[in-house]
């Protein structure tokens, strides 16, 4: 998607800002230029695991504030006698129109990493983001993209209530725990104004789905030569396979429907009353879930079309 062009502030619109209990947050000046230099400094073995610290780098990130990409530092009220920046967030790729939504990406500074002032800052920061405009960014979606390995960052943003939405395939160039540069995969943790202030540590909430194939007999799970469709369809669709081939009582079938958090397929020989009480007791509306032929030697490209279609039916 690419990004409209948005107008600037006014000249005249204050900045946004916002104070909380132990920390304020404003937009960098270049009177931080010193203390941000001292912050990364002190702060910098421990960020280079997953991210490139630059001491100096503040002077570009000003020149570079725009409607689409702002910067927030998160100022101690209560310096402690140290350099008083306790993290810095940006709020990066802003598009607005029918999108209205953005990524966020922060570091936290010593001494004051741990201690719970970088998460009231970033609370604070979400309130600017989500509140309307002029005092506010007015976005509907924030996206916090995190390397698997850094767990304390994704207990960060779930605490604050980001439920983890998908996983991103070599998505950025960055250095690891491994200490050296390169490709690396991140999850995708996601909050919407909606749902903000949000229950910490929310439920995923993910999506159940579920199909069902006429037929009892699969063979190997994964792949797609040489398998029922049911299971082609399961490792497509990346959910459980409940087949009448290993458990033959028809209840026990739909209660391991039920308690899947995911969904499934269910490959059975059922039909009528007998089906539509199954699914409805598993906790789906039976109107509303596929239900296929089997077939053997089902080609992809007809796993593919079918696993779109089971999931166009639950959308």
């Amino acid at each position: 998607m690419s990004s409209e062009h948005l107008p600037g502030p006014a000249a005249d619109e204050a900045p946004l800002t916002a104070v909380g209990e132990r920390v304020e947050v404003r937009p960098p000046s270049t009177a931080d230029i010193e203390s941000y230099a001292a912050a990364v400094t002190l702060s910098e073995r421990r960020l280079a695991d997953f991210a490139m610290p630059n001491p100096h780098n503040l002077p570009v990130v000003l020149d570079h504030q725009s409607p689409t990409y702002r910067t927030f530092m998160v100022h101690a009220l209560d310096p402690e006698a140290s350099h008083g920046l306790v993290g810095r967030i940006n709020v990066a790729n802003v598009v607005e129109g029918a999108f209205r939504s953005a990524t966020v990406g922060y570091d936290s500074y010593d001494p004051y990493a741990g201690r719970g002032l970088f998460v009231e800052g970033l609370r604070l920061t979400l309130d600017l983001v989500f509140a309307d405009q002029p005092h506010g960014m007015g976005l509907h979606r924030v996206e916090a993209n995190i390397q698997p390995a850094n767990h304390r960052s994704a207990g960060l943003v779930r605490s604050l209530g980001f439920v983890h939405e998908g996983f991103s395939r070599d998505f950025l160039h960055l250095p690891g725990i491994d200490g050296r540069r390169d490709w690396r995969d991140h999850d995708r943790f996601t909050l919407l104004s909606t749902d903000w202030p949000a229950v910490p540590y929310r439920p995923h909430g993910h999506r159940r789905i579920a199909c069902v194939v006429n037929g009892s007999g699969s063979t190997a799970f994964g792949a797609y030569g040489g398998t029922s469709l049911a299971s082609a369809l399961a490792a497509e669709l990346g959910i459980p396979l409940y087949t009448a081939s290993i458990v033959e009582s028809p209840a026990t079938l739909f209660e391991l429907l039920r308690v899947s958090p995911v969904g499934g397929v269910v490959e059975c020989r059922l039909g009528g009353p007998q089906l539509r009480m199954g699914l409805a007791r598993a906790g789906f509306e039976p109107s509303g879930v596929p239900v296929l032929e089997g077939a053997t030697d089902v080609s992809r490209r007809e796993v593919v079309r079918h696993a779109l279609a089971v999931r166009a039916a639950h959308a």
